[in-house]
């Protein structure tokens, strides 16, 4: 004679036997994170900005210089860089005043290891320009540098003539995102 109560109680045990303790914990953790959603791959973008307006003429006697740092590592996947600058003052007096070794904006981004990857040398109005550095097949890790040197000048009365120009280094790196939590790994 079979008894129905035998198989379940057996069952029964088994279920508590694995549910408690610290075999127990294992089961329950393994439980939850099945619930939860997956971790994926997230882009995370640091801008390093220089933007600089020339306030008036005096600004033509000093050079105007600005490095800037920051650091490539395995996760960076893509280096943008946006140029443009725009001579106002310079394009709406005559020549006579000052010639094109007088106004400039030269920019240089350095990698870690000394290798020029980027660079702009212009005396006259550059239109917004876009360039994108990739890895081949990886980049030099380490701390890079942008360094911007510059010279012009401005009418400080209505604020309205006034040479200036602006460069966005954004650095992309990736990282695995899990959820729930705010950081990046």
């Amino acid at each position: 004679m079979r008894r129905p109560g035998l198989g379940a109680a057996l069952i029964m045990a088994v279920l508590m036997a694995s549910t408690s303790g610290c075999m127990g914990l294992i089961a329950a953790r393994e439980t939850v994170e099945s619930l939860r959603e997956p971790a994926y791959e997230s882009l995370n973008n640091k801008k390093i900005t220089v933007d600089h307006s020339f306030q008036n003429f005096q600004d033509y006697a000093e050079e105007y210089t600005n490095r800037s740092t920051f650091v490539v590592d395995d996760q960076t996947t893509e280096i943008d860089v946006y140029f443009k600058v725009s001579f106002e003052l310079s394009r709406n007096l005559p020549s006579t005043f000052w010639d094109n070794e007088s106004r400039y904006v030269r920019a240089t981004l350095t990698d870690s290891e000394g290798m020029v990857q980027w660079e702009q040398d212009v005396s006259e109005d550059a239109s917004p320009l876009e360039e994108t550095l990739l890895p081949n097949p990886s980049f030099a890790m380490g701390e890079w540098e942008l360094d911007v040197k510059a010279r012009g000048g401005g009418e400080g009365f209505t604020g309205s003539l006034q040479d200036n120009f602006i460069i966005i280094v954004t650095v992309t790196n990736s990282c695995v995102q899990y959820p729930l939590v705010d950081e990046c790994y």
